[in-house]
């Protein structure tokens, strides 16, 4: 069982864009029109998958991420940097949370409207 978060964006461009930079990404084993699959080397899992992110709309991603890890953060957080976005748990537009919240990293920043 995993955790899932949707990711929604200000603009339409980056939601295309994040995805066409994952794509890219030496991180990615997977990736398809509509989804970007990345595994932590150093887990060892036996999952297809330790995060998955999949487009929805113009202005929206759903992440599901099996293993909140460092590395797997770093996946992301060059691609997302800059970018305005909202992130949500489960997709409850009433549960906000930051990106370092998701990932359990130790320094968490707190989330503005």
């Amino acid at each position: 069982m995993g955790y899932e978060y949707c990711l929604v964006f200000d603009e339409p461009l980056d939601v295309r864009q994040v995805m066409h930079r994952l794509r890219g990404s030496a991180d990615c084993v997977r990736a398809a029109e509509q989804v970007v699959e990345f595994k932590d080397p150093g887990l060892g899992s036996s999952a297809d998958y330790d995060l998955r992110l999949t487009f929805e709309s113009d202005h929206r991603l759903w992440m599901e991420l099996l293993f909140r890890t460092a590395a797997l953060h770093k996946c992301l957080e060059p691609v997302l940097r800059g970018r305005r976005f909202r992130c949500f748990e489960e997709g409850d537009s009433d549960d906000e949370v930051a990106l370092e919240q998701v990932f359990a990293l130790g320094r968490i920043l707190p989330v503005f409207p």
